[in-house]
């Protein structure tokens, strides 16, 4: 009996550290003072979610820093790649692309859709099979399909649900405690 409670506390206390990480990680960011970020549509709250999840996930034989590439329809976000760029504990690179087919020769390693449908964003994810994309959409409330994390910012506090099938596709890692993160709290 004691065994398991310790057990628990452990998960418990692990938890908590990623939960206190996320809160400093989102306070600490700067926020961005780009001309989009400047605009009412830009949340600074799903920058910080963004970049919360991003530091929690692990590329597989990644050496370098992940690349974002945000759709321009996102609503929500807005990376100022100098913003990004610029901040001392700089964990990502940030890309902005207007269409997934005629965009520049960029590597995505996390992809952000914003007004993409949850068929629009599988169709997308289908042509990175075999390499470890992350991804994050704005217009999936019901998490099933397409993106991996799905943000809910209309609700009061915003918060993110998972597609674990959609985690097990992607190839990358994602520290367990920020699943237990998540509406669902897998």
């Amino acid at each position: 009996m004691l065994r398991s409670r310790g057990r628990r506390n452990l998960r418990t206390h692990s938890q908590e550290k990623v939960l206190t990480s996320l809160l400093l990680l989102c306070l600490l960011l700067p926020e961005a003072k780009s001309a989009e970020a400047s605009s009412p549509a830009a949340d600074t709250t799903a920058n910080r979610i963004v970049s919360g999840i991003i530091s929690f996930t692990h590329w597989p034989g990644k050496t370098g820093l992940p690349r974002l590439c945000v759709f321009s329809s996102a609503k929500h976000i807005a990376f100022s790649a100098d913003a990004v760029n610029m901040t001392p504990a700089r964990s990502f690179n940030v890309t902005y692309i207007t269409d997934w087919k005629s965009r520049p020769d960029v590597q995505c390693d996390a992809i952000y859709f914003g007004r993409e449908t949850p068929r629009q964003q599988s169709a997308i994810l289908a042509t990175t099979a075999g390499k470890p994309t992350l991804s994050i959409a704005e217009n999936n409330p019901e998490c099933i399909s397409g993106a991996v994390f799905c943000l809910l910012m209309n609700q009061t506090p915003p918060a993110f649900s998972v597609n674990l099938d959609s985690l097990s596709r992607s190839g990358v890692r994602v520290s367990p405690d920020v699943l237990l993160l998540s509406r669902k709290g897998y």
